[in-house]
């Protein structure tokens, strides 16, 4: 009986102690984006007990959402919580800053490096934080996520397959056969898009009309940039769902103007690209 006792005693010990435990609970997310990505990890890894939830429900631009008090409290109090780049939602300093004065807490935060700028030079943090429509962006954090779940106890396999290169040639592909202007609801893809036409002769104008960063209202500068556009016979414009965007601006569409609209906001499971292959097709 003693050893029976003594046997069952050092298995909780053991059970209690093993780094899987952490496979029991489940991780938090800031952005539905960041918990399509742990997702999507763990399909590729066939890990069936890797759970995620996202506290606060973005929708449109990140940047024009704030969290509510409960989300807040929510957001604090998480056993486990993945946040993305502060410039994603920048007010989860101030709810990092509260968790790091509880120990029993565990938060994985994914952070920007100069490598990621390296990708995209004309990108703003603001502009890479929508880092589901940046595909090389996408595959860092990847990868940093991929160590941080090893490290807190997840069998990853680090070397997870992303390529970020697919998606980018199939667009830019697109665009090289676009004539016209192209005006954008707000800047998150320009410097993609810019990017991807910065090896062609006399590329097509792109124009934001709104900026990336925290409840930024529109620059007159923009507005030139448009009414210069609008100077073209034709212009396509994108509109990106959950946007705002003055109705006066909106009134300057003109009958033989081709419009897109996109959701821009989020992919669909299972393919963190699928905005991008869905521009590239009705651009077509």
């Amino acid at each position: 009986m003693k050893k029976l006792i003594f046997f069952l005693i050092i298995n909780l010990i053991i059970n209690l102690l093993s780094p899987t435990l952490f496979a029991l609970e489940t991780l938090h997310c800031t952005h539905q984006e960041l918990c399509k990505m742990v997702n999507q990890i763990a399909l590729e890894n066939k890990i069936t007990d890797l759970k995620t939830a996202t506290l606060v429900t973005v929708s449109g631009d990140p940047h024009e959402f704030e969290p509510s008090s409960q989300e807040i409290k929510n957001l604090i109090s998480a056993n486990f919580l993945l946040t993305g780049p502060n410039e994603l939602n920048p007010w989860i300093k101030k709810i990092n800053f509260q968790r790091s004065k509880l120990p029993n807490l565990k938060t994985i935060s994914l952070t920007f490096d100069k490598t990621d700028f390296s990708f995209y030079p004309m990108a703003s943090g603001e502009v890479l934080s929508h880092f589901w429509l940046y595909p090389k962006i996408y595959c860092s954090l990847k990868s940093k996520l991929e160590t941080q779940l090893v490290s807190n106890g997840f069998k990853i396999k680090k070397m997870a397959n992303c390529d970020p290169y697919t998606a980018e040639k199939n667009l830019q592909n697109v665009l090289y056969l676009v004539k016209t202007p192209i005006i954008l609801t707000h800047d998150a893809l320009l410097p993609l898009m810019q990017s991807l036409l910065s090896t062609q002769k006399n590329p097509i104008s792109i124009i934001a009309i709104k900026g990336s960063g925290h409840h930024e209202e529109t620059p007159p500068l923009s507005i030139k940039k448009m009414y210069d556009a609008l100077n073209n016979p034709k212009v396509i414009w994108v509109i990106e769902e959950g946007i705002n965007v003055p109705q006066n601006i909106l009134n300057k569409i003109r009958p033989n103007d081709q419009v897109i609209r996109i959701d821009t906001a989020q992919t669909k499971e299972a393919d963190p690209f699928s905005v991008m292959s869905e521009l590239a097709s009705k651009l077509k």
